[in-house]
């Protein structure tokens, strides 16, 4: 079992010097990875619950963190509908060369649809952009002479370079859940990251599903990642920190697990392990850059040596 961080809710480090201290002492820890996640804009009034005013751009953050670091891995939760591809693929290669060949990829369609409109996306299209994109940037991070025709996208008698440090590209993860989410992992994914709070025998059930699809199509199944996100502490706190990632109404995110111990957080965990869940991100309760690193220090002497 792999451990991973959200840095989220970004205002409340008062600078990125804040996060970049938080990801040496992760990395130092031995935390697998830091997550980051992607908003481009927050609106204002209603629609703006789960959404905290302050977003980072993604490529930036990831950068940063990229050079603080030397070992820890960045996962980063892109929504790929938002961004033109071309521009977008030339990002993720650089930061993952930037990285030495650290950055994880986990491709998400989006949920906030006023930032669709307000970027001027066809949001019930966001499905269909998504599929196109991913095909275009596999074409465009191994191909030398990358071509490519679609509705959203078309490109022919380009150089695209700096190809992914990684071989054949960095690896990537489908967030979501649904039948169309699903077989964007069966088909291209390297592993899933679901968003909601089904409990873990549903989740273990969908995993058994994935893997003998895969396998059904002449893939490894035992090569796939499973990552869910995991609330740890007061559970108002940690409810409203992921809110951002999971999008669903509150009673239905009010079941997450009020741990109290490192034993409960034990048991926690140890219920998604046995689902088949490979990583888990975690969302600490906290509001000051101090209280985050406690709890992290926390985690990673209570915790997780039970799972070395």
């Amino acid at each position: 079992m792999r451990f991973s961080l959200w840095l989220y809710p970004y205002g409340r480090w008062g600078s990125l010097e804040a996060m970049g201290k938080a990801a040496v002492r992760a990395e130092e820890l031995g935390f697998s990875s830091i997550s980051i996640s992607d908003h481009i804009i927050c609106p204002t009034g209603p629609e703006r619950d789960g959404v905290t005013p302050v977003w980072h751009d993604f490529f930036v953050l990831s950068t940063y963190i990229a050079g603080r670091t030397t070992r820890i891995r960045l996962v980063g939760c892109l929504v790929l509908p938002y961004r033109r591809l071309l521009p977008m693929a030339k990002q993720i290669a650089s930061v993952d060369v930037a990285s030495g060949g650290r950055f994880t990829l986990v491709a998400c369609v989006g949920w906030l649809k006023q930032e669709f409109e307000m970027l001027g996306v066809p949001y019930d299209e966001r499905g269909d952009i998504t599929d196109e994109y991913l095909q275009a940037m596999k074409v465009l991070w191994t191909s030398p002479n990358p071509e490519f025709s679609g509705r959203y996208c078309r490109f022919h008698d380009i150089v695209f370079e700096p190809k992914c440090m990684q071989e054949p590209h960095v690896p990537i993860w489908i967030g979501g859940a649904g039948p169309r989410a699903l077989r964007r992992v069966v088909e291209i994914g390297n592993g899933w990251m679901p968003m909601g709070d089904d409990p873990a025998p549903v989740l273990a059930a969908t995993i058994g599903e994935i893997r003998v699809r895969a396998e059904a199509q002449g893939r490894d199944p035992g090569a796939l990642d499973f990552r869910y996100t995991l609330g740890i502490g007061e559970a108002e706190s940690a409810l409203r920190t992921i809110s951002h990632s999971i999008g669903v109404d509150e009673p239905a995110r009010a079941q997450i697990k009020n741990s109290r111990s490192a034993e409960e957080v034990a048991e926690t965990i140890d219920q998604f392990k046995e689902a088949g869940f490979t990583e888990l991100c975690l969302s600490f309760a906290w509001t000051t850059p101090q209280e985050y690193m406690e709890r992290i220090e926390w985690f990673a002497s209570g915790v997780m040596p039970s799972f070395a």
